[in-house]
């Protein structure tokens, strides 16, 4: 039995057949072409002497011999003017001394001159022309011994007035009888086909000729052909034969037989991959058994667990969520959590979300990332999420699946115990600064002022002495701030409309800001309900803000103040600067006791640390964002009296 060819071999054969029959025929048609062209060029030459001949009987037969024949006396014959034939083939043999690639001849069957006697060939189409009376020329391509040859003949028929020599050679001329002898050429009948006019051209070296450039043809065109056919090669094994050995090493891949298809030989991809489809639908049943019994598994362990489990789509919409989940956000059922729109709904803000997919897009996971969450009613949570991207055997990556802990309370505590911590250090670092500077201060003061006035007129004393002073009452400023940190009060909170605060802080601060080329935009909302808040507070609050601002634009700017709503239930106050900006190591640290970024002298480092404990009283929360250049905004969340649009 025959072995069937693979897929790459048929198309090699195929291709190479397809290769030979397209340059064959079109070598063919070249010489077919190239032939008739030839044969053309052949006919119209052979035609042309044919008609020089015929031109140069009729001639003598028409002018010069009646001419001649009126000159001479009564049987007198002059051959080389009477004569048609011999006139005809003397011209013809003169014309082809200068192209002599054709041979003429007048052939008879029993001619006057035996020169013009017909060979066979001759003799066979004159005896075509006296069957077809009707047919007065013929052409073609004859053989001659070992040689092709063009042929052509007209057909000449015996006329009236060429029965004078050619009938009875009674009553021929007698110098033409003394010339020819009176044996051949006569008995003529008129219209009886006597001879014909033959030219013969050679065709064996033009036939040659045409025969080579066909097969050049067939050469180049082949050559030309099969270097395309390497190309298209190429293309047919890195497009279908690799595709189909990706495919095939997909599936054998699937069933664990990859060695065994591997060792199958040269035999068609098409019948390997046959084997490799059958080995898959074989294991299709055991597998989808194995993936039953995987999937009970992972139900239960993704129902039994304590944290909070999300699956999501690639367009971040919820595919499925655990009971623990629910719980977390307050959902009354799954067919609930699944009907939110994106998995962003679930944060407090949308940024962190987008920061949160960032990441896992960029490194495929995230482990415990701390962000602010909220439930269905909008409670806020900070939960740590650990994801990673989905990623399912032979696809692209898709969804994600996202792993939830609550940590709040642990927040709270965490930032409680801290916020105690460092006002216990901050109380005992009070006192000990309080023992153990006043007093010394009081003292450097008391002597200062005694020099002061013991040497009243030595100038650089006195000089010295403000200097001491100086000193002296800014270290006396900083105990003083240091101790209102530490002796932090409960608030005293009341209704207040948190427009007029800014306002009335900003009229204080108008003389200081127009010095120094501030501009101030205010872009408060209407109809901003009343917040809760100390008023001396908050106040307070703002006034550091503005001057933090101010210190950040030595040489002018613009401070824009925008009111609004940003979360449910809560206010917003942004205030920001075109300053010089916070660098980003410094973020996370400004609001820690003593940091502060101003030069020596500028600050205590302890007015962000007052904001952001206010703010914590108040039950809000401040915020920062900055870049270096870019200006500064800080971010206040006061809770509202009352939620806009709710009665």
């Amino acid at each position: 039995m025959m072995k069937k060819l693979s897929v790459k071999n048929q198309f090699r054969l195929g291709t190479a057949l397809i290769l030979v029959f397209f340059c064959s025929g079109f070598s063919l048609l070249e010489y077919k072409y190239q032939k008739d062209f030839a044969t053309q060029s052949i006919y119209k030459e052979t035609a042309l002497h044919l008609a020089t001949a015929d031109a140069t009987r009729t001639y003598v037969k028409d002018i010069l011999r009646p001419r001649i024949t009126e000159l001479l006396p009564d049987g007198e014959f002059v051959r080389e003017a009477m004569s048609t034939t011999y006139l005809g083939r003397e011209v013809m043999a003169r014309i082809r001394e200068k192209f002599p690639d054709f041979t003429y001849k007048r052939a008879a069957f029993d001619p006057v001159n035996p020169v013009n006697r017909a060979d066979e060939f001759e003799r066979r189409m004159l005896e075509w022309f006296r069957e077809n009376p009707n047919r007065r020329q013929w052409s073609g391509i004859i053989k001659k011994g070992n040689h092709s040859y063009y042929a052509q003949l007209n057909a000449i028929y015996a006329e009236k007035e060429c029965l004078t020599c050619h009938g009875d050679p009674r009553d021929a001329p007698p110098k033409m009888i003394e010339i020819y002898g009176g044996k051949g050429g006569f008995g003529y009948r008129e219209g009886q086909v006597v001879a014909a006019d033959a030219v013969l051209i050679p065709v064996d070296v033009m036939f040659m000729r045409i025969k080579e450039k066909a097969i050049w043809v067939f050469l180049i065109g082949g050559g030309a052909l099969v270097f395309l056919f390497g190309f298209f090669y190429l293309l047919f094994n890195r497009t279908v034969i690799l595709s189909l050995r990706d495919l095939i090493t997909t599936f054998s891949s699937i069933t664990g037989e990859e060695t065994a298809l591997k060792n199958v030989g040269p035999a068609d991809e098409i019948d390997q991959l046959k084997e490799a489809f059958e080995a898959v639908a074989s294991h299709l049943s055991s597998a989808h058994e194995d993936l039953k019994a995987s999937e009970t598994k992972y139900r239960r362990l993704f129902e039994a667990s304590q944290d909070a489990i999300l699956i999501c789509d690639a367009g971040s919409r919820l595919e499925d969520i655990n009971d623990a989940g629910i719980a977390l956000f307050g959902f009354r059922n799954r067919a609930e959590a699944l009907e939110i729109e994106t998995f962003y709904q679930l944060f407090w803000d949308g940024r962190r979300a987008a920061a949160l997919m960032g990441e896992i897009d960029r490194n495929g996971a995230v482990r415990e990332y701390e962000v602010e969450m909220v439930d269905r009613v909008g409670r806020q949570m900070v939960v740590l999420i650990t994801a990673h991207r989905r990623q399912e055997e032979g696809r692209a990556a898709g969804g994600f699946v996202a792993v939830l802990r609550d940590i709040t309370e642990k927040r709270r505590m965490d930032k409680h115990l801290a916020q105690t911590e460092k006002l216990a250090a901050m109380g005992q670092l009070a006192a000990g600064v309080a023992h153990e500077i006043n007093n010394p201060l009081g003292v450097i003061s008391l002597y200062s002022n005694l020099i002061a006035k013991t040497a009243p007129a030595d100038p650089q004393i006195q000089k010295d002495l403000k200097v001491i002073h100086k000193h002296a009452r800014h270290c006396k400023e900083i105990v003083e701030s240091l101790l209102r940190f530490a002796r932090r009060s409960d608030p005293k909170k009341v209704s207040c409309d948190i427009h007029a605060v800014i306002d009335e802080v900003l009229g204080v601060l108008t003389h200081r800001l127009e010095s120094g080329s501030i501009e101030v935009s205010r872009r408060f909302a209407a109809d901003l309900p009343p917040v809760t808040a100390d008023t001396g507070q908050m106040k307070q609050v703002f006034m550091n803000l503005f001057l933090n601002a101010a210190q950040a634009m030595p040489e002018g700017g613009r401070i824009t103040v925008t009111t609004g709503f940003k979360d449910p239930g809560m206010l917003e106050v942004r205030i920001t600067d075109t300053g010089s900006g916070i660098a980003p190591k410094d973020l996370d640290r400004i609001f820690d006791p003593f940091f502060t970024t101003k030069g020596p002298g500028a600050g205590t480092g302890l007015g962000l640390s007052v904001t952001y404990g206010i703010i914590e009283q108040h039950d809000g929360r401040i915020e920062v964002e900055s870049a270096p250049g870019s200006g500064t905004t800080f971010v206040i969340h006061l809770p509202l009296d009352s939620v806009p649009g709710e009665t």
